[in-house]
């Protein structure tokens, strides 16, 4: 069995390219290959997605019913590899504490991604990213998304479903139509709600089609549209304002919604999800009833008593004192039992969004007086632990209140007395999916800011792939310590064995005491051959004994053959008399050398290996499949690549490397899919090309031979290229115009040409310079490096004029605006016009966007400022990114002034060459930052001279 061996020197490591070092080798087994030497990669210059990022799905109903999963070049980024797992038995799993209920289930409903849009499938070169772990407590997961301004149907990003599959957790992606007030359109329900000539829904078909070939497990339906309650408060009092039921929402909807269920359950061949959320009542009212009642009972099951829905998640009121009377999660389990429901279907919602673990709920509403839960929980927005945290340490420490409780340690959770929250470990049982073998896990949780391979650094550059995470212990924590002895857990970012990730261990140890760590339920079949190791390292040296439990609820101690010690050390234990048997859990017995008050103890890798065998995976077929440069100088690059999938089966994952000018490696990223996205991979050498590989890793992890290369050939930007921009284009006799250089990079020198000012040329960065006659003048750049220069005339570009004495006017207010489209007469184009930041035009849809202004007449232009999302209170993210600005004398022919790839600023000034024009149009191309594809624009101003220089 080959291993791999280290040279480092300062920058680089040397690795023999045949195998990971596996489990249960010996030294007798290792032979060498041919040696690589890889590079450090380097931190990224650029950690924004590019344009040609593929992109996780969302869409509006219309926009499903043309999908083409092979005419969407997206599509197979989207594909999950990982099946989903199979769990233990709840009722056959040991309980934490008394009151952990084998019943009752957990769904969380989790912002996986910041938005709907713009999310790439597995993760880039950006370290932050939602990596939730505490899959052994839930159930299901509903990938909660869509908005009015990307989409409404969005299916699960394929980390996600990754990461859960693996865990055994399923996987629901959101249906979402949103109320009117959010811009719902009532028009999307009657789309998604269409019957073709025989009858049936053509939706149907693309929702099972999406399910089945993303890899996801089912569809969450949460039918908002249409209602105009006026607040939350006046909803849950039972009272309705005037037009409740508006924009002709009607029972109709309500039948097709529950025939819609129906015909997706019948025509679905691999059984599909369907969890419905109380909102419509089969009237067709928009009417939550915070409980299973006659007003829903018809999503669950239909005319005659037969299962429709599979769950129900209920609405949050529930838990209000205005309706705590009522018991409605008891009245809901006694409806269920009368309708033949199992209560455990039914899911009692409670929002996390704003408050998290510090949202009061009424527990004693939710259980019994023998604390048994009336119903399952459903958990809106638990990733308010990820949002709301400060840093990696935070999130982790918010996840651990959250999931097990304050103390951190599920063995002491107890129920609330009163409103506080008590963790969800003291409802729900420790699940595990950990049932076959091969079991390794170097606890990654799916990002990183480094990536390790043995222990070596060979990456510094963030990156985010939740595909790549790994099963994280299923206690979280659980120690029993020797007088003397404390320990506290945490994931550590800093140094890990394999990817991003470790284990470590710190606190107070005494000499050979020993501490006693519970980390994983298990339902492992032993052999004659399976093989159990662990790689750590520590402070001191130290004894790290396995402690497994077994079926008949016994527990032995086995002796590591080694000691750990300062470097990574792999530690084996003898199994052979444990063959045959079944393993409920791991645990490790920990005993320190020596005295030490900051003790340290890492564990990289758990593996337990059934007989290692002998595998070839190889990759071929490595191929470019788009690439896309930075418009500015092309150093950057976003490539898609793909390759063959390995029809063997034993491929766990890939590594994808850059193969540099000495013949080195530069790890790139690893996935289990068979495609790749490289995110701003910066130009490293003046070759012009770029060499890339690819290397399959076994399930032994043991990688195979490296691809044939695939090149991408880089555009030659040697010779600088110049632009510039300039203060104002029209001017007064004397006033100064200040002209700035914008020109890439590489420039090392510059000559400025002002046609007929005082200062004709300079080599000056930002040039001042004064015209004392009137007349148009024509301004030239030349930018210059060793390798060539080039010039750039801007001809006609100032106008000095006396019109323009006191400076120039503002000709746009109150002007008649005409969009393309905008939400609604809150939000429409009269609003960019009024002078106020408090009011904007919107325009939903896919883009561009477009907005003109009528000035009235024929007028001198030559600025137009305008107040994006950020400056009317919005996220920075919401301004818009990629614009132009074109004008017009007769409204009919427009002409470009202006063009506008990457703004990031709230408010933005756009200077061109004085123009005559009576209409001024804003085409929005990229309406945000991400993908949003929803328009806001606070103000447009437009600004020239009073009289016009005709």
């Amino acid at each position: 069995m080959n291993s791999i061996k280290y040279k480092k020197s300062a920058s680089i490591l040397l690795l023999a390219a045949a195998a990971l070092g596996v489990a249960g080798c010996t030294s007798d087994e290792v032979s060498s290959s041919q040696s690589i030497t890889y590079s450090e990669t380097e931190e990224s210059k650029l950690n924004e997605p590019m344009e040609n990022q593929p992109e996780s799905s969302y869409w509006f109903p219309e926009d499903l019913l043309a999908w083409d999963f092979d005419k969407d070049p997206d599509a197979k980024y989207n594909v999950s590899t990982e099946p989903l797992a199979e769990r233990v038995d709840k009722k056959a799993l040991p309980k934490s504490n008394e009151t952990q209920n084998p019943e009752m289930k957990v769904a969380a409903l989790s912002i996986m991604n910041s938005s709907t849009s713009g999310n790439s499938p597995r993760g880039i070169n950006t370290f932050d990213a939602n990596v939730f772990s505490n899959w052994q407590y839930i159930d299901q997961l509903i990938y909660w998304g869509g908005s009015s301004g990307e989409g409404i149907i969005v299916p699960p990003s394929a980390d996600v479903i990754d990461a859960a599959h693996k865990n055994g957790v399923p996987v629901l992606g959101t249906i979402f139509f949103p109320q009117t007030a959010h811009a719902g359109k009532i028009d999307w329900l009657d789309t998604f709600l269409e019957k073709d000539e025989n009858g049936e829904f053509p939706i149907t078909d693309k929702l099972i089609e999406v399910a089945n070939k993303y890899g996801f497990d089912g569809w969450f339906i949460n039918q908002e549209t249409d209602t105009k309650v006026t607040s939350f408060d006046e909803a849950a009092e039972g009272e309705k304002s005037d037009g409740d039921v508006a924009g002709g929402l009607t029972k109709e909807h309500a039948d097709l919604m529950i025939e819609l269920i129906a015909e997706l359950q019948q025509k679905s061949e691999e059984k599909l999800e369907v969890m419905w959320y109380d909102s419509m009542t089969n009237e067709g009212e928009m009417d939550w009833q915070n409980a299973l009642t006659d007003k829903n009972k018809a999503y669950l099951v239909d005319a005659e008593m037969k299962p429709l829905s599979d769950s129900m998640f209920l609405n949050f009121w529930w838990n209000t004192d205005k309706l705590a009377k009522e018991d409605l999660l008891k009245a809901s389990k006694e409806k269920a039992e009368e309708l033949n429901v199992n209560p455990y279907d039914l899911y009692a919602g409670i929002d996390l969004q704003e408050n998290g673990y510090m949202t009061p709920v009424q527990w004693d509403l939710f259980t019994d007086d023998g604390g048994n839960p009336y119903t399952s929980l459903g958990l809106y927005v638990p990733s308010w632990t990820h949002t709301s945290a400060s840093d990696s340490d935070d999130f982790q420490n918010r996840e651990s209140t959250f999931w097990v409780n304050a103390k951190g340690d599920p063995t002491q959770s107890v129920p609330s007395k009163g409103t506080e929250w008590p963790g969800i470990s003291t409802y729900a049982i420790e699940q595990t999916a950990i049932t076959s073998l091969p079991f390794i896990s170097h606890f990654n949780l799916g990002n990183g800011y480094n990536y390790f391979i043995e222990g070596d650094k060979v990456s510094s550059m963030d990156w985010n792939n939740r595909s790549m995470q790994d099963i994280l212990p299923t206690y979280r924590w659980v120690f029993e310590h020797s007088e003397g002895n404390e320990l506290a857990a945490t994931i550590d970012y800093a140094d890990a064995y394999n990817g991003g990730n470790s284990l470590k261990l710190r606190g107070n140890m005494q000499e050979n005491q020993t501490s006693l760590m519970k980390l994983y339920s298990t339902k492992l079949q032993l052999d004659k051959e399976t093989s159990f190791t662990t790689t750590a390292k520590a402070s001191t040296e130290t004894e790290l004994n396995l402690v497994l439990g077994f079926e008949n609820g016994k527990e032995e101690v086995i002796k590591a053959d080694k000691p750990v010690g300062n470097d990574w050390t792999q530690v084996s234990y003898n199994l052979e008399k444990f063959s045959d048997k079944e393993i409920t859990s791991i645990s490790y017995e920990i005993a320190s050398s020596t005295t030490s008050s900051n003790y340290e103890l890492h564990l990289g890798q758990i593996a337990v290996m059934p007989k290692v065998e002998k595998t070839d995976v190889q990759v071929n077929g490595v191929k470019i499949e788009d690439s896309l440069f930075d418009e500015e100088e092309s150093n950057f690059a976003g490539i898609r690549l793909s390759w063959n999938e390995d029809k063997s089966d034993n491929v766990a994952y890939y590594e994808i490397y850059r193969v540099n000018k000495d013949e080195s490696r530069s790890f790139l990223g690893a996935t289990p899919s068979t495609n790749h996205y490289i995110n701003a991979l910066e130009r490293n050498d003046d070759t012009n090309k770029t060499d890339f590989e690819v290397v399959a890793v076994d399930h032994f992890g043991v990688r195979g031979k490296a691809s044939d290369m695939a090149t991408l050939k880089w555009p030659d930007n040697r010779v600088p290229k110049a632009d510039f921009t300039a203060s104002q284009t029209v001017a007064a006799p004397g006033e100064s115009i200040t002209f700035t250089n914008t020109s890439s990079s590489n420039t090392e020198s510059l000559n400025w040409v002002f046609e007929g000012a005082d200062s004709e040329t300079s080599t000056d960065e930002s040039p001042v310079v004064t015209y004392a006659k009137e007349g148009t003048y024509t301004v030239t750049l030349t930018a210059k490096n060793e390798s060539g220069e080039m010039p750039l005339e801007r001809k006609e570009f100032i106008t000095i004029s006396n019109k323009a004495k006191g400076g120039l006017t503002l000709l746009s207010k109150d002007a008649t605006t005409q969009a393309s489209s905008f939400v609604n007469d809150a939000e429409a184009p009269e609003f960019v016009v009024d002078g106020k930041l408090d009011t904007k035009w919107a325009a939903i849809g896919n883009p561009p966007h477009e907005l003109t202004l009528d000035l009235g007449e024929t007028k001198t232009i030559s600025e137009v400022r305008i107040a994006h999302a950020e400056a009317g209170g919005e996220g920075p993210d919401m301004n818009t990114k990629a614009y132009s600005i074109e004008v017009s004398e007769d409204g009919t022919e427009f002409s470009e002034v202006s063009n506008t790839i990457k703004n990031t600023s709230a408010n933005s000034t756009h200077s061109f060459a004085a123009a005559e024009a009576r209409y001024v149009k804003l085409i929005v191309k990229k309406p945000t930052q991400g993908s949003d594809s929803a328009a806001r624009i606070y103000e447009v101003e437009v600004y020239g001279l009073k009289d016009s220089l005709k």
